[in-house]
C-alpha cells in the first residue's frame, strides 16, 4: 500500500491580490514497509484570478497537475491529498501509481 513519504512546498507565486497565487508542490509516495524507495508526483494549487492570468498567455492549458482554490488553505489541501490517496487506492503497486497519475505529474 502506498503512502506519503514527504510533502515539499517548491514554489510560492503571490500577486498583489490574495486571491492570485501559484503554489507548487513535490510529494514523494512509496509503499509503507520500505522506508527509502519512493516516487515523485508533482501538483500546483492556483486560484482561478491566476489560471486566468495563465489563459492569456496562451491558447490552452491541460488541467493536469492542477488544484483550484479560491483562498489558499493547507489544511485542505492536505485534505484533497488524502481523498485523492484514498480514491486511488489499489493491492497493485503500478496501478496505484498510475490512478493518482490521473490528478498529480509523474516524475521519473
Amino acid at each position: 500500500m502506498l503512502e506519503i513519504k514527504s510533502i515539499v512546498k517548491d514554489i510560492e507565486d503571490w500577486g498583489e491580490d490574495a486571491d492570485d497565487f501559484i503554489v507548487s508542490f513535490e510529494i514523494d509516495v512509496g509503499e509503507q514497509d520500505i522506508p527509502a524507495a519512493s516516487d515523485m508526483l508533482t501538483f500546483s494549487v492556483i486560484s482561478p484570478k491566476r489560471l486566468n492570468k495563465v489563459l492569456d498567455k496562451i491558447d490552452i492549458e491541460i488541467g493536469h497537475g492542477y488544484l483550484l482554490m479560491k483562498d489558499f488553505n493547507i489544511r485542505n489541501v492536505q485534505l484533497s491529498l488524502d481523498n485523492i490517496m484514498n480514491k486511488c487506492k489499489d493491492e497493485d503497486y503500478d496501478i496505484y501509481l498510475n490512478n493518482l497519475s490521473r490528478y498529480f505529474k509523474l516524475h521519473d
